[in-house]
């Protein structure tokens, strides 16, 4: 009696919350066999449930892989007036190591137009931990916007919170690479980073942004001081007009510390409407400086009709590696400043190009050479249909092809009749309103067919 007492205190308590609250999840899982030989390549299950409650949201995430449990996360964020906060907690549950891996927190408060918050983390270092925190606040005064941030073992924050905002900037916690779910993607947790181990927390860094308007462009000046002194001032133009139609500048970046000077900036060439041809260009630098431009040159090029039901695309990569620019407020590195190149390549369906070749990118592995070999030309068909069952039945194609390089010498089975390296085939089919099942099969003209892969997407 006491328990069915119990029980239905506890069933009144939830449907009184459910009147003023609202609970919804997903839940993905997936399944991937090789076939030569027959064994499982790997699994994946990732369970995320939200509850939303007065402006609030607080979520507990797991992925679950063949070994077991991966990640387990709890995150609650959301605003009440004036006052905003979020924060992470994350575990790795391995169950020979299980261990505490972060605890990240940050809180703003918009007070007469000023935006102040504060950030706090507790977060690995090496073989330690590190905690630190960050004070900050941006404000606006005319056409002025400042931002000024302070930093205890953490590096600065105020960049990202100033272009983004708060959640903008620093929570999203989460993210797959990959172009197709199906593919196992690849995850980030957290967003913070202590800079120095162990408990004693010490001044880090200042950073002050300025934001205003000169005649045809944004301009922003930041500036930042360490521990050891000055680092470095920049200036910052965005969305510069420089009365080429078909050359947009982004940025243009000069940076000055001690003993230096960095000059970066982002450009694109403009192509107007694109209907279904997108070409995709790449500015020729002079071997004498970045600042020569010798010629511009067609790297790739996509194809997009749509009809009826269907999608039909095609795609070709001439050189795979694009020159791209930095314009961001830091002293030049490989990354963040300056020329550097990307490497681009088709995704798991082919559609459009991804950036860099990370798992979820299509290619074709040689075991007797070792070498991963990447396609440079794909045609397909995506269709998406209702199913008998109130769902979107959908469903993909893609062909990969290989055209070899000048003097290039490719393994004599890699490639087929006109080139062709494999066929990846993808299909959809939703159950009912909330529940799909997916399916897919990679072939390939080396290793016939590699693996089949099978899933179901769950939504609430």
């Amino acid at each position: 009696m006491k328990k069915a007492l119990v029980l239905s205190l506890f069933v009144m308590l939830g449907v009184g919350v459910a009147c003023s609250a609202q609970l919804q999840g997903t839940w993905d899982t997936w399944l991937k066999l090789d076939l030569t030989p027959f064994q499982l390549n790997s699994f994946y299950s990732f369970l995320d449930i939200q509850y939303l409650v007065g402006g609030w949201t607080l979520e507990a995430a797991t992925i679950i892989d063949a070994a077991g449990l991966d990640n387990i996360w709890f995150e609650a964020y959301g605003s009440l007036g004036a006052f905003s906060a979020w924060s992470l907690v994350y575990f790795n549950p391995n169950p020979t190591t299980p261990a505490f891996v972060g605890f990240e927190n940050g809180a703003e408060v918009s007070i007469a137009g000023v935006d102040i918050y504060a950030l706090f983390g507790i977060l690995p270092v090496g073989a330690g931990w590190g905690s630190g925190f960050a004070l900050g606040g941006i404000g606006t005064a005319g056409d002025i916007r400042i931002g000024a941030e302070i930093t205890w073992n953490l590096n600065p924050n105020l960049w990202f919170i100033f272009l983004y905002g708060l959640n903008g900037g620093v929570t999203d916690w989460t993210y797959t690479g990959c172009a197709s779910d199906i593919w196992y993607p690849y995850w980030y947790i957290g967003a913070l980073g202590a800079v120095q181990s162990g408990c004693d927390v010490v001044f880090s860094y200042i950073t002050a942004i300025a934001e205003f308007p000169i005649c045809c462009a944004d301009v922003y000046v930041m500036a930042e001081f360490s521990c050891t002194g000055f680092d470095f001032l920049s200036f910052l133009a965005k969305n510069i007009d420089i009365g080429l139609d078909w050359l947009k500048i982004y940025e243009l970046g000069i940076t000055y510390d001690i003993d230096s000077k960095d000059i970066g900036f982002a450009f694109q060439i403009v192509t107007g409407d694109v209907l279904c041809f997108k070409p995709y260009f790449t500015i020729i630098t002079g071997s004498d400086g970045y600042w020569t431009l010798d010629g511009i040159q067609l790297t790739a090029l996509t194809l997009t009709c749509t009809v009826g039901g269907c999608e039909f695309y095609w795609g070709h990569i001439f050189d795979h590696w694009m020159m791209r620019y930095s314009g961001w407020m830091w002293p030049t590195n490989p990354s963040l400043g300056g020329p550097y190149v990307d490497d681009y390549y088709f995704g798991a369906l082919g559609v459009g190009l991804v950036r860099s070749p990370m798992a979820c990118v299509w290619s074709v592995y040689d075991s007797v050479g070792a070498v991963t070999y990447y396609p440079n030309e794909v045609f397909g068909i995506q269709c998406d249909e209702d199913s008998c069952c109130g769902g979107l039945f959908s469903f993909g194609v893609s062909n990969f092809f290989r055209v070899p390089a000048a003097n290039e010498v490719l393994p004599a089975n890699l490639t087929g009749i006109f080139g062709w390296m494999g066929t990846y085939v993808e299909l959809t089919i939703g159950v009912g309103s909330n529940v799909s099942l997916v399916g897919g099969m990679n072939v390939t003209n080396l290793n016939g067919v590699e693996f089949i892969t099978m899933g179901v997407q769950v939504a609430w």
